[in-house]
């Protein structure tokens, strides 16, 4: 039977979206899931993709998929999925399966909904998969639990919400929100900035790390002045325009994908040129040529995964099997990076595992759990630890370097990598 839960809704899905695309540098994308992979046209080079010595056999791990992409405005993330499935294949076709076994992908559509996010849920307690896996979604305290009672281990790199970031069978391979924009702070001061704007869509799921994050600003001796927007806001150059008032040294934006490039529309229309921080899901093509390239030179993007850079061992797999695999999927679209890493970091896991026909549910549960010092996927050589508690006040998170870095010519970099959770120690949301 079915373990059913009261779902309570968590609101604005789009900026949920955008915080979770903010887990991938993407460069590029259009939030349809449909158009060509435009990784090497982007910059990125696709090297050749290896050859498994002995093919993946017998029985399969069967990892259920669930992301919201399904017949909704409020489900804009398919790329997720299309990562997803993409390194399924390169894992089982390339690498000869996880630790020789291949990888069954059981995949599940939500709308973005509690009861869409509920229903996959409970196909997932029904169906006993050996690991459930989260692309994009919302509501997911409706999910963690179910995925708890049924005994099966939860993953994701995109996690907001209270169980997900503190179940003992919830292991989160990136950083979260709040370490990730704890960079804006850290950066800044850094740089001397004395006051850092924020212009913010005022919702719920924001809530808690941009909390976090004015603690870090209090921390590091900058001022954080907030300027808060609704989700449905178009123009944004009142709002620009009071920080630039305030004379704050740099302006951060964190919004839906219209309004980041609204955001760049008023800082053309103010003809404002310092220094600027844009979330992840303003890394777009349609938002950075929106404008002239003079806009955007030097804008600064707080990032946790780095497929944007170019010439690096990861990116460079992550492009070649993604042409491979699903040709007509947008790969610098932030999503896909996302979703195409969640497989290849539990892959980097279970691989070092002795026996793998020992592997199912319980022993991948006990398998992430004392994971330590894994390289992370798209990660420039960081690496995540799920057996160290390196945020105190979020148990299941296992990884914490955050990357900043900067959009000139078309082309990105990183300024520096950061230790998140050292920037986040002591600082509760």
């Amino acid at each position: 039977m079915s373990i059913r839960r009261v779902a309570v809704g968590i609101g604005a899905v789009a900026v949920v979206v955008m915080l979770a695309g903010a887990c991938s540098s993407s460069g590029s994308g259009s939030g349809s899931g449909s158009g060509s992979n435009d990784g090497t046209s982007a910059g990125q080079s696709a090297a050749p993709l290896p050859t498994a010595s002995v093919a993946a056999h017998g029985s399969p791990l069967r990892v259920f998929f669930y992301n919201m992409e399904g017949a909704s405005a409020a489900a804009p993330a398919p790329e997720s999925y299309q990562g997803a499935a993409a390194a399924v294949e390169y894992v089982n076709k390339n690498l000869g399966g996880i630790n020789g076994r291949p990888i069954q992908l059981i995949h599940c559509a939500t709308v973005g909904t509690p009861d869409s996010v509920t229903n996959c849920a409970n196909k997932a307690a029904d169906s006993k998969p050996d690991l459930v896996i989260q692309g994009i979604n919302a509501a997911n305290d409706t999910a963690v639990p179910i995925f708890k009672s049924a005994g099966i281990p939860y993953v994701t790199l995109n996690a907001g919400s209270p169980d997900e970031l503190t179940s003992p069978d919830s292991f989160v391979l990136s950083p979260g929100y709040a370490p990730q924009l704890a960079t804006v702070p850290a950066y800044a001061a850094e740089k001397g900035y004395k006051s850092v704007g924020f212009i913010y869509a005022n919702v719920q799921v924001l809530s808690a790390p941009l909390v976090a994050v004015s603690k870090v600003f209090k921390k590091e001796g900058v001022k954080y002045v907030p300027e808060p927007i609704t989700i449905t806001t178009s123009d944004l150059t009142p709002a620009y325009s009071a920080l630039k008032a305030k004379k704050v040294d740099a302006i951060a934006v964190i919004g839906s994908l219209a309004q980041c490039s609204a955001a760049l529309k008023a800082r053309q229309s103010l003809a404002d040129d310092g220094p600027m921080f844009l979330a992840s899901i303003c890394n777009n093509k349609s938002v950075l040529g929106s404008v002239p390239s003079s806009v955007t030179d030097g804008i600064m993007v707080p990032e946790i995964l780095t497929s944007a850079i170019a010439n690096d061992k990861d990116t460079e797999a992550y492009y070649a099997a993604m042409k491979q695999y699903q040709p007509n999927a947008p790969a610098s679209a932030a999503n896909a990076a996302s979703g195409f890493a969640s497989i290849m970091d539990v892959d980097r896991v279970l691989s070092k595992v002795a026996d793998p026909g020992t592997l199912n549910a319980k022993s991948i549960t006990t398998a992430l759990a004392s994971a330590t010092d894994v390289p992370q996927f798209l990660a420039s050589g960081a690496t995540f630890s799920c057996g160290k508690k390196l945020f105190p006040q979020w148990p299941s998170v296992c990884a914490s370097a955050g990357f900043m870095i900067k959009y000139s010519g078309g082309a990105y970099k990183i300024l520096k990598t950061y230790d998140t959770a050292s920037l986040l120690k002591g600082v509760s949301g």
